[in-house]
């Protein structure tokens, strides 16, 4: 399972650079993407400033928008800040998104989306991936990620990671959209098999160890966010389990070491909340869960000193880490 690969999905309002930051504590071997941004908000914020640092190895970026020209003006700052990879969000169904003409309502205009492609591939060297789903609307039908696929891979992408469901754009919030429409692995296998000389990535649905064992044969790796992040054990269970990784943490290792971490972003001005926040489901499905919650939110609402995070009562850390299914 070397050649396999996980990816931590990206998610908006989550895997920021200091969630980046708690997942490397955790595990080395898995994959990171930035949360989506459009290329607008890069270019005009100081997004367009930050820089890959050594403990983000194998980041990629995930743009949106529909502009091809701003695609290649991002892709020539992403190359020389470190990224490794650029991937287009070609996927998301929320009402802003539509709006803005980018995300799933794209799968309608392969030839923009080539285009895209077109202009980072003349701005930088880096691979350029899509994320999307298996189609739009109520209808299992291929044919619009089949003609995606095809003229996109003929514009210079190799990579794609299909979210096992269509997107319904009409009347279902993102989060409706992440559970109501089937799951249909089956459908991305048939897509797989149907372009053998491209690399495909499951995403949607995959929550436990042996779902990962069960899928991850069939493609060249998975993309995993929300069952990661509501459940940051989890990501552990995949180090050892996965990688076969000799890493050992306890709960009380990951707090330390993050406190090092969080202590220097302190000082240079970053606040509590943002620096504390995904720390919040360390204890998820524990009997400690609901005092370690206090615990941070006190700490952030008092503004208290953050290597306070390191003074929660010993009892609590030596709660057993159980491996999952």
């Amino acid at each position: 399972m070397n050649d396999k690969r996980i990816y931590l999905a990206p998610m908006v309002g989550r895997t920021d650079e200091y969630y980046r930051a708690l997942v490397r504590i955790m595990s080395k071997n898995i994959y990171l993407y930035t949360e989506m941004i459009t290329c607008d908000a890069f270019l005009h914020t100081d997004r367009k400033h930050y820089k890959v640092n050594s403990r983000e190895k194998d980041l990629t970026i995930q743009l949106a928008g529909s502009d091809p020209k701003k695609y290649g003006k991002c892709a020539k700052i992403i190359e020389e800040h470190g990224y490794s990879e650029i991937n287009l969000n070609i996927g998301c169904p929320s009402t802003k998104v539509i709006k803005g003409d980018f995300g799933a309502c794209l799968m309608n205009s392969p030839e923009l989306v080539s285009e895209f492609i077109y202009e980072i591939k003349l701005s930088s060297s880096l691979p350029v991936s899509i994320k999307t789903r298996l189609g739009l609307g109520y209808e299992h039908n291929l044919n619009l990620l089949y003609n995606l696929i095809d003229q996109t891979h003929k514009a210079g992408c190799n990579k794609f990671f299909i979210h096992a469901r269509n997107a319904i754009l009409d009347g279902l919030s993102p989060k409706k959209n992440r559970k109501i429409p089937l799951l249909r692995y089956s459908d991305v296998l048939e897509v797989k098999k149907s372009f053998p000389f491209l690399a495909f990535y499951l995403n949607g649905g995959v929550e436990s160890i042996s779902e990962i064992k069960k899928n991850i044969v069939n493609f060249d790796g998975l993309m995993i966010g929300r069952s990661i992040y509501d459940n940051p054990i989890f990501m552990l269970q995949i180090e050892q389990e996965i990688f076969k990784s000799e890493v050992s943490l306890t709960r009380k290792d990951i707090i330390e070491k993050y406190a090092v971490y969080a202590l220097e972003k302190s000082n240079q001005g970053i606040s509590n909340y943002l620096l504390l926040r995904h720390l919040f489901s360390l204890y998820y499905n524990t009997s400690s869960s609901k005092k370690w919650k206090k615990f941070l939110h006190d700490i952030i609402q008092s503004n208290k000193d953050i290597n306070n995070i390191t003074s929660f009562e010993e009892s609590f850390y030596e709660e057993k880490i159980t491996t999952y299914g």
